[in-house]
């Protein structure tokens, strides 16, 4: 069997130092129009991402314990921008979900965070996109482990505009 080459140490560097810089300009971006702090914004796009998920679920996605998922859905609730109703099977659980106002504020967070990136997209030439989306594609679909995973990596993505998503977040 053929191993592959290890990445030059440049290439890692290079490479480490892109993910930071997007990773930075999306969170400035959103930081911006949208002050509540925190993965605030991150929850408010993933509650969208799957209406009705437990605040179990939405801990998992955001990486945080579950007392402080509650502190974040809790300033959404607070700012009208999600919903709660219980689990008709299990009492202790809460469905949350998107109202109209914070589905209107995750589609403002989403084009601020399109706008950061093609701000960044829109100085490489159009044959190095195409190269650059597969190489994409490689390594988000190499990460993908489950659903809960694919959708803690998007939770920032704009679902609608993924066709052919390489994490299988995309769901109808």
């Amino acid at each position: 069997m053929l191993m592959m080459d290890e990445p030059s140490d440049r290439l890692i560097n290079v490479f480490g130092a892109l993910s930071q810089a997007v990773s930075d300009r999306v969170r400035i971006a959103i930081a911006e129009a949208f002050t509540a702090g925190g993965e605030t914004a991150a929850a408010l796009i993933a509650i969208g991402h799957e209406p009705g998920m437990s605040i179990d679920q939405i801990s998992r996605i955001l990486r945080l314990s579950h007392a402080g998922t509650v502190r974040v859905v809790e300033r959404l609730d607070d700012q009208g921008f999600v919903g709660k109703s219980q689990s008709p099977s299990d009492r202790r659980v809460a469905h949350i979900t998107l109202t109209r106002r914070g589905q209107a504020e995750r589609t403002k967070l989403l084009g601020l965070r399109n706008a950061a990136v093609a701000g960044l997209l829109v100085r490489v030439p159009d044959n190095d996109r195409a190269v650059l989306e597969r190489i994409a594609d490689t390594i988000l679909t190499s990460l993908l482990d489950d659903p809960q995973s694919a959708l803690s990596t998007c939770r920032f993505c704009d679902q609608a505009r993924c066709l052919g998503c390489p994490m299988g977040t995309r769901r109808h």
